[in-house]
């Protein structure tokens, strides 16, 4: 079972990409493709729906590429997997409850209900920048 798709998986490591690299400027296609070991074709078809959402930019060139748009801080992995799934509800029934004849007694649909809302909440909190960000070794001695 996957809640969430291969589109938003893909496009939030190219995104993690542009911001761990941002201070190159804009940055190919091609290359990023080749660190995420992503299939170029793929990256470009998120290119269109993260650029009109105002997430990246394009530049033209030969120094072009793509950059964000924003500060990575300032990208919520929510707004990400929001644009690329089209769809910002775990199921139908929680998202449109008049399309199913149970709802107004479903004993399900609280917990369905309230596993979004932590779902939500929690892509809301966590931006690109965060995941972006280095991390500290674990050590344990």
């Amino acid at each position: 079972m996957s809640f969430i798709s291969t589109r938003s998986r893909y496009g939030l490591r190219f995104l993690i990409d542009l911001a761990q690299r941002g201070a190159l400027g804009p940055i190919d296609l091609g290359s990023i493709a080749e660190r995420q070991g992503i299939p170029e074709t793929y990256l470009a078809k998120l290119v269109v729906p993260l650029r009109n959402a105002g997430i990246i930019r394009s530049a033209r060139g030969a120094k072009g590429g793509y950059e964000l748009a924003r500060s990575p801080a300032e990208v919520a992995v929510l707004e990400v997997v929001e644009v690329l799934e089209g769809r910002s509800s775990l199921l139908e029934c929680t998202d449109r409850p008049e399309l199913c004849a149970r709802s107004a007694d479903c004993p399900t649909l609280p917990v369905w209900t309230g596993l979004e809302t932590v779902v939500h909440d929690y892509l809301a909190s966590v931006s690109v920048g965060d995941v972006a960000a280095p991390r500290a070794p674990d050590y344990s001695i």
